[in-house]
């Protein structure tokens, strides 16, 4: 054993439909992974945040521009929202929407607001 690493164990054991399993692979693929890669970076994740992460860490600009929305009204001290008839609060959102920003700085800026507050 070097360090904390182990040998790599074969796992053969998974089962999925051949469709899903052929669409994810065309996904990994278009997003430079192969299958092993991207559940490998999957379960990295999920155990870095100690729980599933979905989606997991994928490109999000709608949750990234959403946030920055929210940012915004936080440093404007606006403090909740209504989404139809539910009180959303603004903290909150920001708070779950953090697991799955990628942007560094983003992420970076809402945290120090959230500090602040």
């Amino acid at each position: 054993m070097v360090g904390d690493e182990q040998m790599a164990k074969k796992f053969k054991a998974f089962r999925f439909s051949p469709r899903l399993y052929e669409q994810f692979k065309m996904v990994a693929h278009d997003s430079s992974y192969t299958v092993t890669g991207a559940f490998e970076r999957f379960m990295e994740r999920s155990v870095e945040h100690g729980k599933l992460i979905f989606p997991p860490m994928a490109k999000s600009p709608d949750f990234e521009a959403e946030a920055r929305v929210l940012l915004v009204w936080l440093k404007r001290k606006k403090t909740s929202y209504f989404v139809g008839e539910e009180e959303i609060s603004v903290e909150g959102r920001l708070l779950q929407l953090l697991a799955i920003i990628r942007d560094d700085e983003l992420k970076t800026e809402i945290e120090e607001t959230l500090k602040r507050r």
